[in-house]
């Protein structure tokens, strides 16, 4: 039984005990205890896994971007030396103009 299945049995089983709880501060009473459970449940189990997913995505992120990186780098370089074996024609002068 995973965390999430083990959570829900324990918020019947807790259900089946409020239903028996006839005055509004003994109802009350237990629901701040489970909201502290829930909040503390959160904190120690979910959080936890989505630090683990966050980290794992931001590394493949960063994977991605070191490739774009590497893609623009060439694609500079192959410019270039495309333009260093070609060098652009000496352009005339222009007139000016008369007036």
């Amino acid at each position: 039984m995973d965390k999430f299945e083990e959570f829900g049995k324990r918020i019947d089983e807790e259900f089946s005990r409020i239903k028996s709880i006839h005055n509004f501060e003994d109802f009350g009473k237990r629901v701040d205890e489970e909201l502290k459970r829930v909040k503390s449940f959160v904190k120690e189990e979910v959080a936890p896994e989505t630090e683990k997913r966050t980290a794992k995505f931001l590394r493949e992120v960063s994977e991605k971007l070191t490739e774009a990186a590497a893609w623009i780098e060439a694609r500079n370089a192959a410019r270039t030396a495309r333009n260093d074996q070609n060098p652009p024609a000496a352009q005339s002068p222009q007139n000016p103009p008369t007036s």
